[in-house]
């Protein structure tokens, strides 16, 4: 994965205003799994907008053809042929983020056009410019985001803007 650490700001000291909050979420695997028949091999833990997870373990729904299953049990990284499926460990390329509150959704809002009464099969988005996976986590009003490990600071960055 390309590192654009030094394209961007590099924010120290970021003050959120509102009524909400952003944690990372720490020690977390996260394969990427790509193949034809991949959403049907993961299809009792797929994720789609405007889905909310409530299990430890779960597949977002990328694309038709590819999925990030996040905290499995190991997988093995390369091409499977029996199953048809490429897997690629994702966990240094992406930071989960985790934002909540009552104007979690308004921030995110600010960033994105998001609908919550628009479902789609991806769980794939563009806040603030920025390609994350984004997806409700155990309640309606907490949102996870997946976004490149490089442009966690940019994103901080528009999240402590002010609208």
């Amino acid at each position: 994965m390309r590192d654009d650490r030094d394209r961007w700001d590099m924010p120290s000291d970021l003050a959120f205003t509102g009524s909400f909050e952003l944690r990372e979420v720490e020690d977390t695997k996260q394969y990427l799994v790509s193949g034809v028949s991949v959403q049907r091999q993961f299809a009792s833990d797929l994720v789609t907008w405007p889905d909310v997870v409530d299990a430890e373990s779960y597949a977002l729904s990328l694309r038709r053809d590819q999925v990030l299953v996040v905290n499995a049990p190991v997988m093995a990284f390369g091409y499977d042929a029996e199953k048809g499926i490429a897997i690629t460990d994702m966990s240094s390329g992406y930071r989960i983020l985790e934002l909540s509150g009552p104007d979690a959704w308004v921030q995110l809002k600010r960033g994105a056009e998001l609908r919550l009464d628009m479902p789609s099969r991806s769980v794939m988005r563009c806040v603030f410019g920025i390609d994350v996976m984004l997806y409700r986590f155990t309640s309606e009003g907490c949102f996870r985001l997946h976004v490149p490990r490089a442009m966690v600071p940019a994103f901080r960055k528009h999240l402590a803007e002010e609208a």
